[in-house]
């Protein structure tokens, strides 16, 4: 039995245990109703027995299995009952499993600062004290958080001190000690190091948090006059800004600049925050734009500074901050040439990795809208400066597409030539393969390179993307030979993190499979590729192939990974094979491509529906399918114009969507324009494909200047190829020139 199974079947031993032994018992009902139909109402999801009863009794469901109540909470919640889910998430805290205790404190915390109910805080506090940091870094949040709610504030802030703060330290836990710090101040003495940080120094995205914006709306009710006037106006300006109440902040950040203009420089947070409140504001923008580069400048110069009492790093970090917004006001006005010009002075100040690579992406993307031409000498200058390549993918991928739309090869062996030696494989792998063909069609010299040599470069680079490495393997009559090694048997205890899979495992006992994957996400890169594998599995094993495929595509790109075939058919996995394959081949399709094409509509969801209002496996409007449903009525088929149309029937849906595959590769002549309009539309694909006659598909696909349009044809094309391989013994160059005219 492999391990995902043994997960679950544990789970399910585990609760027919319990089961037993309370029948045995004489336990009593779980609310109302046998533990047995209890348990087989949640895992269907059918929670209306929870919601019905006296909200204190829910913790029956303890009896169940002691972390029951963590899942159920997440079901209750979702339906919008606070007070039924703070109770069952209270429940989850006597889990033994440390993974739900966390989770389910982690819940409680906002919960707990809102309600402020002073019995749930005392019954915390009775919890044992165990476990300490960093296992139990949610849990001594609770426990200071129940502190504070009860006023027990010199306790609370003695509690903090004796439980230094996690090294990824949440917003709720800063919240919670930085209260319990102004509540021990005396009225107008200065901030602490720590408090001060919090509220004038927190990152932009924990300024907006539901944490930030509670512990403030705290501070001014309980602790108005304990803060010195000044920063707790600053503190305002701030919770006006994630509010979007741009003139407001304003407001107060020209009040702070008038009592200490020291302040907003010393603290480039609120630079920042200035300078998104002009961005938020279209009819102050050029307003803003004076302001910032006029309080830069007077820095630089020293000339009527505002403020001129700055230590070097704290000047050098405020003129970055009033570059980097004037610039982007400018982006916004949609000059972009000044744009660039004020983010490459803003680069030279920039005091981390992280803003050094969002100047010099602002400085690519500013150049590219204004003057594309320029952009590929850009990428020459700043490659071997920015330090995470990935964030560059969308640069580099809009940047091929003029490149190869305006023919500019020279251009495009420059640019891959800088970027060879980096870490974005997708990226390494586009660039060398066009050049590959750029050769071999005659378009390129190459660089004393032939195309085999970039076609080469292209295979070896595909682990990070398929498509470009199924094209390069059918030009080098290779096919795919991903390893085939087996994972040894391994037990829980076996596992780094072995004992914290069963906490996803529970979310299908528990019938909340849907809540998974953000903790799953959040987790992540503490597991390795064997625990994330045995979770794609056991979501593969439910139906739940889109997460499945998720997982597997987080390991997928770890450095040195190694493709193994067990991976490939969890990333391309084969349900509903009977009925696609049916209507595949009833209407002339190949299997593979319309395996393909279902994985990347829809990853084998029959229920989803887009934003856009695409229904079911194949993604249908509900006015195509009414077109192709009288299609199928004219040539004698069912009838399905009657009515509305269930898209979320597999067999319907099907169907419908290889009828309408089909009718594309009529009318344009070819499985990937066939493709390609199925996304993008056919009148727009013919009207891009008779600018470009001449082209090869390949190329031509390069030139489709809708992202979406152009990178889902490559998609479509990646999972064919990965299906013909595994499933129906096709080299690379047979499922190439199935799809390619």
């Amino acid at each position: 039995m492999n391990y995902s199974r043994r997960i679950l079947s544990r789970a399910f031993f585990t609760f027919l245990f319990s089961t037993l032994s309370l029948s045995s018992c004489g336990a009593s009902a779980v609310l109302g109703i046998s533990p047995g139909e209890a348990a087989d109402k949640l895992k269907e999801g059918d929670i209306g027995f929870i919601l019905s009863a006296e909200a204190p009794k829910v913790k029956e469901l303890s009896r169940l299995n002691p972390s029951a109540p963590f899942y159920a909470g997440l079901l209750t919640e979702a339906a919008g009952d606070k007070v039924r889910s703070t109770y069952l998430f209270e429940a989850a805290l006597g889990s033994p499993v440390l993974k739900v205790k966390k989770e389910a404190a982690r819940k409680l915390i906002p919960l707990l600062a809102e309600i402020k109910d002073r019995d749930l805080a005392e019954r915390i506090l009775r919890l044992p004290q165990k476990p300490k940091p960093p296992e139990g870094e949610e849990l001594i949040t609770l426990r200071g958080a129940a502190l504070y709610v009860l006023d027990r504030h010199q306790e609370a802030f003695r509690f903090f001190q004796d439980n230094p703060k996690p090294e990824n330290q949440d917003p709720w836990d800063r919240a919670f000690r930085f209260l319990s710090d102004i509540s021990r101040r005396e009225p107008g003495s200065p901030l602490s190091p720590e408090s001060g940080d919090f509220l004038l120094g927190s990152a932009a995205r924990d300024a907006a948090s539901p944490a930030y914006r509670w512990a403030y709306g705290e501070l001014l009710r309980r602790y108005g006059n304990s803060l010195p006037g000044v920063e707790k106006t600053a503190g305002a300006g701030r919770l006006a800004v994630a509010e979007e109440a741009y003139t407001a902040a304003l407001l107060h950040f020209e009040n702070v600049r008038q009592i200490q203009p020291g302040l907003l420089f010393r603290r480039p947070a609120l630079l920042n925050d200035i300078g998104r409140s002009y961005m938020g504001i279209s009819s102050r923008r050029e307003e803003g734009f004076k302001l910032l580069t006029g309080w830069e400048s007077a820095l630089r110069t020293g000339k009527n500074s505002p403020a001129p009492e700055l230590s070097a790093a704290e000047l050098r970090e405020a003129r970055y901050s009033l570059l980097f917004y004037a610039a982007r006001i400018r982006r916004q006005q949609g000059r972009h040439g000044e744009a660039a010009e004020l983010f490459t002075r803003a680069l030279a100040l920039a005091p981390n990795p992280v803003q050094e690579d969002s100047c010099v992406w602002y400085i690519l993307s500013s150049t590219f809208t204004e003057k594309p031409e320029n952009t590929a000498a850009l990428v020459k200058t700043y490659a071997s400066r920015w330090h995470v390549d990935d964030e560059f993918y969308d640069i580099l991928d809009r940047l091929a597409c003029y490149l190869v739309t305006e023919k500019k090869w020279g251009d495009l062996g420059d640019v891959f030539a800088q970027i060879r030696k980096g870490k974005d494989g997708a990226t390494i792998a586009k660039y060398a393969y066009l050049m590959g063909r750029a050769v071999s069609l005659g378009y390129a010299s190459g660089g004393g390179m032939s195309a085999g040599d970039y076609f080469t470069i292209a295979y070896r680079e595909g682990n990070a993307s398929f498509y470009y490495r199924a094209l390069a393997a059918s030009y080098l009559g290779k096919t795919l030979t991903p390893g085939t090694r087996v994972a040894p048997r391994q037990r829980s205890g076996d596992l780094p993190n072995g004992a914290e899979l069963e906490f996803y495992a529970k979310f299908f006992d528990f019938g909340a499979a849907s809540y998974a994957m953000p903790y799953l996400r959040k987790d992540a890169d503490r597991y390795t590729n064997q625990e994330l594998r045995t979770l794609a599995k056991t979501f593969a094993g439910a139906g739940r192939y889109l997460e499945s495929i998720q997982i597997v595509g987080m390991y997928m790109r770890r450095d040195g990974y190694e493709m193994e075939t067990a991976d490939l058919e969890l990333y391309y996995p084969k349900p509903f094979t009977h009925l696609i394959e049916k209507h595949a081949l009833a209407n002339g399709l190949h299997p593979q491509v319309f395996f393909g094409l279902i994985r990347t509509e829809s990853a084998f969801t029959p229920s989803i529906a887009s934003h856009a209002g695409a229904i079911g496996l194949a993604q249908l409007m509900p006015f195509t399918a009414k077109e192709v449903a009288g299609m199928i009525k004219r040539r004698g088929g069912p009838d399905y114009t009657g009515g509305n149309i269930d898209l979320t029937n597999p067999e319907i849906n099907v169907q419908l969507g290889a009828v309408y595959l089909k009718s594309l590769t009529d009318r344009l002549g070819s499985p990937m324009l066939a493709l390609l309009a199925y996304n993008g539309g056919p009148s727009r694909i013919l009207r891009l494909r008779r600018a470009a006659p001449s082209l090869p598909e390949d190329i031509f696909i390069e030139t489709i200047d809708i992202t979406e349009t152009r990178n889902y044809g490559k998609r479509v094309m990646a999972a064919a190829a990965a299906y013909g391989y595994l499933y129906y013994g096709m080299s690379m160059h047979d499922v190439v020139s199935g799809i390619f005219k």
